[in-house]
């Protein structure tokens, strides 16, 4: 009679566990957004949000403040990745560039453009893009814009440009090389001038008996 019970409860855990996650919009899945993602090109600074109704990717460029730069914002539906066309996007950072402006369509579908006024070299600003498209609005977390242009990767240290073999790398070859020659002809040096074994006299030889032996 226990097992039944214990059989039961574990087929209705089972069933509890099957059903797909829902809300009252109609089976959206509403898990936690996606963490905002940052990085940057040579010439450009990217950062990206989602919920479970929008997703946005900026653009902005990486270079230093010497006036206002344009900033693009493609928008698209979580689910599936689909450009949101029409749609009211605004742009808010907080931080080291304080700015709110609502982003204007362009000619492609789901990208937004508005224009970023010169921030401090090297800021930070913290961004959300609200968007409001249809009856759908939701607010994306992008996290932390940079600002500045990107410094170019210094080379390591013995390395020079256009070579990938490190100088003190070559010096210390060369000096291996150095030791085994001269550890190779110390070698032939010594072997060459060791003396010959001395020749042993049989005593069949006739020099080898004692002189005055008559």
């Amino acid at each position: 009679m226990m097992y039944k019970k214990h059989l039961a409860c574990a087929v209705a855990l089972a069933m509890v566990a099957s059903v797909p996650r829902a809300s009252a919009h109609g089976g959206e899945d509403h898990a936690a957004p996606a963490a905002p993602t940052a990085a940057s090109t040579g010439t450009e600074h990217v950062v990206s949000g989602e919920t479970a109704v929008f997703s946005v990717v900026i653009k902005y460029p990486a270079k230093k403040a010497e006036g206002p730069s344009p900033a693009r914002l493609y928008v698209a539906r979580a689910d599936s990745s689909a450009p949101v066309e029409g749609a009211r996007v605004r742009l808010e950072l907080k931080g080291g560039l304080a700015f709110a402006a609502d982003a204007g369509k362009t000619a492609a579908v789901g990208v937004y453009e508005v224009v970023l006024p010169a921030a401090p070299e090297g800021a930070t600003a913290n961004g959300v893009v609200s968007v409001e498209a249809g009856d759908a609005f939701d607010l994306v977390l992008v996290g932390d814009l940079r600002f500045g242009a990107i410094e170019p990767a210094a080379a390591p240290t013995g390395m020079t440009p256009g070579r990938e073999v490190p100088l003190g790398g070559l010096a210390a070859a060369a000096g291996a090389l150095a030791v085994l020659s001269g550890g190779i002809g110390y070698a032939l040096g010594r072997r060459s001038r060791r003396k010959p074994p001395a020749a042993t006299r049989r005593p069949e030889d006739p020099s080898a008996l004692p002189q005055g032996a008559s």
